[in-house]
């Protein structure tokens, strides 16, 4: 018989993912997290409206561009889709971590089950995923704009570099690739003209933005340290967080300027290192968090 897969929001030390036909239940240990997650909407001025509880290893959710639905994986190697009017009834989509769906909401990407590699399959579920990169360690965005998909890469034990990847010739390209350093978290701007993204090349991270294709002008958004940048949908502003905490900053393209960042009242959710933990409303008025 087929295989069922589900996972009930009532479980708190394991989460339920997998019913077989024999009736053999698999458990998600919350290695990480001991509680389940309130995936929460937080506007501007900090008033939260909860959506809903997910399982407590969930990762890196991620708003479709229609806003409906949320994709995210839960740290088991399980890539589920959930509508965000009911999280009571995901959908398990693919093997493999860290979803991201494309430009068009038709298609996720994301990496295998050992956060390697980058595949892409149609959102529906239908077709067999597609291997794109072998290389990949996680992707991180898909401009409509420019057509490509950016993603990192490893070397070694922490020199992460941004590459890109062509949808429409199937071509890999690096974007920025420094020795020895650390350079992820890439936002293409809603223009596809600017480059946001984190590097620890003074030995902590940073948030910069330049011109793409690159022409060696480059500012720095973050004071003091930040990480994870996100573009505002008409590209005047750049969030990003730093502690647990929220910031903002306006950035100004002709000449390319930011002014000193501001810290929002949206604080204490969940952020893991590394992957970002939230994301920004197709519109820009609110973010996904996760609260415990």
């Amino acid at each position: 018989m087929p295989r069922k897969t589900v996972w009930k929001p009532g479980a708190a030390a394991g989460i339920t993912i997998a019913l077989s036909a024999a009736f053999v239940v698999a458990h998600v240990a919350a290695q990480q997290f001991p509680v389940r997650f309130q995936l929460t909407w937080v506007d501007r001025q900090g008033t939260r409206t909860v959506i809903g509880a997910l399982p407590p290893a969930t990762f890196a959710p991620r708003i479709s561009p229609d806003g409906r639905r949320v994709t995210f994986d839960t740290g088991d190697a399980s890539v589920w889709i959930a509508d965000l009017a009911n999280l009571s009834t995901p959908r398990r989509f693919a093997t493999g971590r860290f979803p991201m769906w494309s430009a068009d909401g038709t298609r996720l990407l994301f990496a295998g089950p050992n956060g390697a590699q980058l595949y892409m399959q149609a959102s529906d579920g239908s077709g067999a995923p597609e291997l794109i990169a072998e290389d990949a360690r996680a992707p991180e965005q898909w401009s409509a704009a420019l057509g490509l998909v950016s993603y990192i890469t490893l070397t070694g034990g922490a020199d992460y570099d941004i590459w890109a990847f062509s949808p429409a010739d199937r071509t890999r390209k690096a974007i920025l690739a420094e020795p020895t350093s650390a350079q992820m978290s890439s936002r293409f701007s809603p223009d596809g003209k600017w480059l946001a993204y984190q590097s620890n090349e003074t030995g902590r991270h940073e948030i910069y933005v330049e011109p793409f294709p690159r022409t060696g002008t480059r500012i720095k958004v973050s004071d003091a340290g930040g990480e994870r940048p996100v573009w505002s949908p008409d590209g005047r502003e750049l969030f990003y967080d730093k502690d647990a905490t929220l910031f903002v900053a306006a950035i100004t393209t002709t000449p390319l300027s930011a002014r000193p960042p501001v810290a929002l009242p949206i604080t204490n959710f969940i952020q893991a290192t590394g992957r970002r933990l939230w994301d920004i409303a197709p519109d820009g008025s609110r973010f996904l968090v996760m609260f415990r």
